[in-house]
């Protein structure tokens, strides 16, 4: 509909709506900040070993697990929880199958002891390694390489902040697990897009980003894009995904300090700069007409779904959830017009509304990958 009037109604009605998600999201959105404030005034790194020098003959590992109520760590006269991240990662370094050993600690008693014998039995002949280990109080989240590169995620995260506000842009969000941070930011305004087969969509550009401090995840940044229609966000390509690692700590970690305070400047100059590229217009511009482009490209929904759940990138529930959006042909899921391409990219990202933190997010991401299927000239 090419009315004027119409329109000018419609992106009203949409800016309304997007900015009661902000205004309902801004507790959220502080409170995370807070966490992540208070959660990294409290975490302890420590370098220490895992494993024996085998060329000894006694097998004794400096740490050791037990089942008290839960699967611990003793280490340096202390008892530490493991959180299911650092399961993860101890099962990695003593090549146990990952899986297998997280669901071993989050089982039954029998099966939290069972944990603690394959992990002391590993450690006592497992080749000795230095890692660093991450704790908040006396939980550990993280248990990884003596060369990870620390950062200091608040700082980093305060610049993302600042820089897209500069650029007029608003905070949308902010979430966080106990091992994994994501904020997203947009403009205010919402840009109207005419597309071929999906009639007028209006997109509320912006950039995301995700850091963790557990090796949940590298430093990552993406474009960002929310349908105000129906407030389906879709995160784009990384332009930023700076690995964790650099030198190799020393025990005494002190010593590291500055090279700790520089690496996080480092990283701060890229967020900033990266930022404002995300806010370009040339940016801006490239990602309207990627979406006009999956709205010409036709797509068999059913086909589609099957390869996506062949790949695993979708389970088979969440395959019939999407399925189940695309029957219902709501507007308010964002869809509307022909089966393209850009509509399955939006029913795929209104059933992550529905889903925790973390799936939303991958979600968004899955989204933002078919879209690398539009071939720019």
């Amino acid at each position: 509909m090419n009315n004027p009037d119409y329109q000018q109604g419609l992106n009203e009605v949409v800016i309304n709506k997007v900015q009661r998600m902000i205004d309902n999201k801004r507790a959220g959105v502080q409170e995370t900040i807070q966490r992540l404030t208070y959660e990294g005034s409290i975490a302890q790194d420590y370098i220490a070993p895992i494993g024996v020098e085998l060329r000894k003959e006694a097998h004794k590992p400096v740490i050791r697990f037990e089942n008290d109520e839960g699967l611990v760590m003793n280490m340096r006269n202390e008892q530490f929880t493991l959180h299911e991240n650092a399961v993860g990662q101890l099962a990695e370094k003593m090549s146990i199958p990952a899986q297998y050993l997280r669901t071993l600690a989050r089982g039954d008693e029998w099966q939290k002891d069972l944990a603690a014998t394959v992990l002391n039995e590993h450690s006592s002949w497992t080749g000795q390694q230095r890692v660093l280990v991450r704790s908040v109080g006396t939980e550990v989240r993280g248990i990884l390489s003596d060369s990870y590169r620390r950062l200091n995620s608040i700082v980093i995260l305060t610049a993302f902040i600042e820089e897209a506000s500069r650029q007029g842009a608003v905070v949308a969000d902010a979430r966080m697990t106990d091992t994994k941070v994501w904020a997203e930011t947009i403009l205010p305004m919402p840009i109207s897009i005419p597309t071929q087969k999906n009639g007028e969509i209006l997109i509320f550009m912006g950039a995301r980003f995700s850091t963790s401090d557990y090796g949940d995840g590298a430093v990552d940044m993406r474009a960002f894009l929310l349908n105000g229609a129906c407030l389906n966000g879709m995160a784009r390509e990384s332009v930023m995904r700076q690995i964790h690692l650099g030198a190799r700590l020393p025990d005494n970690l002190q010593l590291s300090a500055k090279t700790y305070e520089l690496d996080t400047q480092t990283t701060v100059s890229a967020t900033r700069d990266l930022t404002k590229s995300l806010f370009s217009k040339e940016a801006i511009m490239q990602k309207a007409i990627e979406i006009q482009g999956a709205s010409e490209i036709n797509v068999d929904f059913d086909t589609e779904l099957k390869k996506l759940v062949k790949v695993g990138s979708l389970n088979k529930s969440e395959s019939e959830s999407v399925q189940k959006i695309l029957m219902n042909n709501n507007y308010d899921d964002g869809m509307q017009g022909d089966s393209t391409l850009w509509k399955l990219t939006q029913a795929i990202t209104a059933h992550g509304r529905e889903l925790d933190v973390r799936r939303s997010r991958e979600l968004h991401e899955l989204s933002g990958m078919l879209m690398n299927r539009v071939k720019i000239n």
